[in-house]
Parts: structure tokens; sequence; C-alpha cells
């Protein structure tokens, strides 16, 4: 009977503790963070980028066109995702400057892990 307990709890720990696997997203105490660039076309040099859009995605390292979280950067192009899990992500941005002309990235793949807090990750937009 003892040995049939000690297998029965066996199992239940085998099968509650990868169920307990938190998946990325929102949820921890981890941040992404960075500033988003532009290269001017006119004058040929990268400058800031204020109100960029930066999209997010949960738990892929690839683009799959579905944004878990979007933040506009601020005036001097800074951005950031606060309380995130580990795990991956995935980062894109745009941006249109006052003439019209719309700039993008195809985006970056970004792990965060446990023995980091900030994570740093500057876009350059083309």
């Amino acid at each position: 009977m003892k040995l049939k307990n000690i297998f029965n709890a066996f199992i239940f720990l085998v099968l509650l503790f990868p169920a307990c696997k938190k998946e990325a997203g929102i949820g921890g105490k981890k941040t992404i963070t960075g500033t988003v660039t532009y290269k001017n076309g006119a004058a040929g040099a990268f400058e800031t980028a204020n109100a960029a859009t930066v999209h997010i995605e949960y738990g892929t390292t690839t683009y799959n066109s579905a944004y878990d979280q979007s933040v506009a950067a601020d005036s001097d192009g800074n951005y950031h995702f606060d309380g995130l899990r580990k795990g991956d992500y995935f980062i894109s941005a745009e941006f249109t400057d006052i003439h019209g002309f719309k700039y993008a990235t195809g985006g970056y793949s970004v792990t965060v892990k446990n023995n980091k807090d900030k994570l740093t990750v500057n876009i350059e937009l083309q």
C-alpha cells in the first residue's frame, strides 16, 4: 500500500510540474526596452523615430502577423514592454515621417532569460 501511494505521488508530481511552466508574456518582472531610429533618406543619417509603433509577439522568435501588444515610442524614440516573463519574443516596429514616408523593420528575435531583468533591443528602421 505504501509503495502504491509513493508511486501515485510521483506520477502526480511528474504531471504537475510541466503544467506549472509559465509561457512567455505578461505576468513576470522582466523588461524589454530600447530606442527606435530611422534612416532619413534626405539626410542619409539615422534619426529618432518619435511616436514609432513597436509591436511584440509572445512565445515566438519569428513573425506571425499577430501582435500581442503594441506601444508608441516617446519623443526621444524610447519604448518599453514591462512585466514580461522569461521566454521568446518577436519585436517589430513601424514609423511614418512628417512627409508620409513609411519605415519598417523585418523584426528582432529576443529571448528573455532568467538572469536578466532588463533587455535592451535598439531598433533601426529603413
